[in-house]
């Protein structure tokens, strides 16, 4: 009977969370550092090969130190992210919900923390159906409190993708903007109307909230989709990352002023940053806004890091007019919340802001948000010259299995 009413629970839980658009995000305070990427790549987009023996890994860490029983299910979205229609068992293979009973506490740390660790597909839940998906996690003991959602995907091999990045060629753009063309051939044969139902989603630096979406090729060439139009495969070029690394507590990596510790907490200042609206182009090797975590002299970094207090200082004689600036990046989980936007210093003329992060290596940037629409380059600057990550996901409208396919993927980046 618990088993049941548990159930019942799962599925109003799994309808709660199915409104709108679906997106990684974290609902609960004492979760952080969720990631998830192809196991053995920790930098790598989350998308597996439908009959590839590869698994996806999610860790994540809670900083209330004690152990809960964390139970996590999937969702199949369309291509828009928005819950697809399907029922679990057309597209699970398995339960329909498992626990994540792999977990390990922090080693001598001043931040305790329970550090969990879960793969996908494993023996109790296979997704079986290429496509979008979500993985949401949440405590058994409330399943419809979400603790937290993240994206992945599951591609079929049923096209060959060329990419190029190039210079825009109009001169109003050529300083600035990159330009995509890309060619898709389909090898498969059960498509119907293939080219009515085709999509093409674009995803820069791993950015969902600059997701660009084509649903129409510019030509079509027996089995080639060409898609070249400037007007709609244009992206600002924007600017190389900022960095820091803070895997070390005893001596300051880059892009570190000092370190201190106070209040049983370490605290990493950061060099101060500038407005780098009308600098010059400077090329920095970055990872394009991720973060990798990392302890000097560690073979267990996840559990080995320890949690330190960040600050950021960006320093400009005014506060901007219209809008907020926010820390941005994989470090707060590509969103904009009241932890990563910045308050601004009259005394020291700066933006400044704390962040509670793992020690590693990170990159971020300045964003600024006016009526809840982002500029990722009113701060650091746009430069067609700058190195970045093109994912393109090509997606397939299946009206008999009433779903959309995911049935290619390919990455590429500019030339720097």
């Amino acid at each position: 009977m618990r088993k049941v009413f548990l159930l019942l629970l799962l599925i109003q839980s799994i309808q709660s969370v199915a409104q709108g658009v679906l997106e990684d995000k974290i609902y609960k305070e004492n979760i952080k550092t969720a990631l998830i990427f192809v196991e053995g790549d920790e930098l790598s987009f989350p998308v597996l090969n439908l009959s590839s023996n590869k698994k996806l890994k999610l860790l994540f860490d809670d900083l209330d130190a004690d152990i809960k029983d964390y139970y996590y299910t999937i969702i199949h979205c369309n291509a828009d992210w928005t819950p697809s229609d399907l029922d679990p068992s057309e597209y699970i293979d398995g339960y329909f919900e498992d626990q994540i009973d792999q977990y390990q506490s922090s080693f001598n740390t001043t931040v305790d923390y329970t550090h969990y660790t879960l793969s996908l597909p494993n023996d109790y839940v296979k997704p079986s159906l290429s496509g979008n998906y979500i993985l949401k996690v949440y405590d058994r003991a409330n399943p419809q409190e979400i603790v937290f959602t993240k994206r992945f995907m599951l591609v079929e091999s049923q096209t060959q993708i060329e990419t190029q990045v190039k210079s825009m060629a109009q001169s109003s753009y050529f300083y600035n903007d990159q330009q995509l063309e890309i060619k898709v051939e389909y090898i498969g044969s059960d498509f119907y109307d293939i080219g009515q139902n085709l999509i093409l989603n674009i995803l820069k630096n791993y950015n969902w909230k600059q997701l660009l979406v084509i649903d129409k090729p510019d030509v079509i060439h027996n089995n080639e989709f060409i898609y070249h139009d400037f007007n709609r495969l244009k992206f600002k070029g924007g600017n190389e990352f900022h960095h820091f690394i803070t895997k070390n507590i005893h001596y300051a990596g880059e892009n570190i002023q000092n370190i201190s510790f106070t209040n049983q907490r370490y605290h990493f200042q950061l060099t101060e940053d500038e407005d780098r609206t009308f600098a010059d182009y400077e090329y920095k090797q970055d990872i394009n806004g991720q973060f990798k975590v990392d302890v000097t002299q560690s073979n267990y970094p996840h559990t080995e890091s320890d949690y330190a207090y960040v600050y950021f200082t960006l320093n400009m004689d005014a506060p901007v007019q219209k809008g907020d600036i926010y820390v941005w990046g994989a470090l707060s989980n590509y969103n904009f919340t009241h932890e990563n936007k910045m308050r601004y210093n009259f005394e020291h003329k700066a933006y400044e802001c704390r962040l509670l992060l793992k020690q590693g290596y990170y990159n971020y940037r300045y964003v600024l948000v006016d009526n809840n629409q982002p500029d990722f380059t009113f701060i650091d600057g746009n430069h067609v010259q700058t190195e970045n990550s093109y994912n393109v996901l090509v997606y397939y409208h299946d009206f008999r299995g009433n779903y959309d396919r995911l049935i290619g993927f390919k990455q590429v980046k500019s030339v720097k």
